[in-house]
């Protein structure tokens, strides 16, 4: 740029200087929301892969234990910890939610006497109680499990007195299921390779009919599965209903003169994107949204039932 090229820069710049001002407050509001937005995102990953190691932890007695959820004495402090990656069999069949998980199980392992169910989820109860007697080491991020426990728990990975994986030994004894919530294990390994290593242990133990397995009954295993599949699919089309009821609105809210508290009502959208919203402001079509930071196409899908633009 030469000095007179310069010099019309900065005369229009001054005779446009609100226009100017506007137009670096919404650069500067877009900026700082997205410094927030992905300082928020890395402190969530950064939360997520860090796993804090607790040693010479014991296990607590208490009636609630089971074979992967139950209470430990840790470094002072009592925690009640949820096993990762796999699901033991039910001990109880006194609700209608412990019954519903009952039928679950008696399909995933084909049996055909449900009661075979409770008997060995007592038994992963018991095994895990002998292997837990001696000091032993926890590995937990403090994720929130939740479930029907009336107390919080955290999902957590249990390394025994030596240096084997809790998990993977009830899956080894058939005692338990691939099923549940992952995530990388105390050595790194990727959550892909970790049920990889599960489903190699899980095929040895139905080939020894181990625990569990020794019920099994081959016939009754595909059908079973074939079942459950299908209730499977069931109760994701009821949620695909559900969910599209709960995005439909009567009443659309205007993108140009609702309130940040109104536009908080959308889906996804929290106070600092409706400040954005509201900053952003006039928009001549909903798909304007798109130019707000940490709005995609899928957000803008379903909250495109509940929003309009006015005049």
């Amino acid at each position: 740029m030469d000095k007179t090229d310069y010099l019309l820069y900065s005369s229009s710049s001054l005779n446009n200087k609100k226009g100017a001002y506007h137009y670096v407050a919404t650069v500067m509001k877009h900026y700082l929301f997205s410094v927030l937005f992905l300082s928020c995102c890395l402190a969530t990953a950064l939360s997520a892969a860090e796993l804090e190691t607790i040693e010479n932890a014991t296990l607590i007695e208490a009636g609630l234990n089971d074979g992967d959820s139950f209470k430990v004495q840790a470094a002072g402090k009592e925690l009640h910890l949820r096993l990762y990656y796999v699901d033991c069999l039910e001990t109880t069949a006194g609700t209608d939610a412990e019954l519903e998980r009952i039928l679950e199980q008696q399909y995933h392992f084909g049996l055909e006497d449900p009661g075979a169910v409770v008997h060995f989820g007592k038994q992963a109860t018991e095994y895990v109680k002998r292997v837990l007697s001696r000091p032993f080491t926890v590995h937990t991020s403090y994720a929130f499990a939740p479930g029907r426990s009336a107390t919080g728990r955290y999902y957590a990975f249990i390394e025994t007195h030596d240096g084997r994986d809790l998990g993977h030994l009830l899956v080894e004894q058939g005692l338990a299921r691939i099923h549940g919530k992952t995530r990388p294990d105390p050595k790194g390994t990727p959550s892909e390779t970790v049920i990889e290593e599960l489903q190699d242990m899980r095929s040895v133990a139905m080939l020894n009919r181990a625990g569990i397995w020794g019920e099994t009954d081959p016939r009754l295993l595909s059908a079973m599965h074939q079942r459950q599949r299908e209730k499977d699919r069931e109760r994701k089309e009821f949620r695909k209903k559900l969910k599209a009821k709960r995005t439909s609105c009567d009443d659309p809210i205007d993108l140009n003169t609702a309130s940040t508290d109104r536009l908080q009502q959308l889906h996804g959208i929290g106070s600092v994107k409706a400040a954005t919203i509201a900053a952003g402001r006039p928009y001549r079509a909903v798909e304007d949204l798109l130019n707000i930071p940490g709005i995609g196409k899928k957000t803008l899908e379903k909250i495109r039932p509940c929003v309009t633009v006015g005049n």
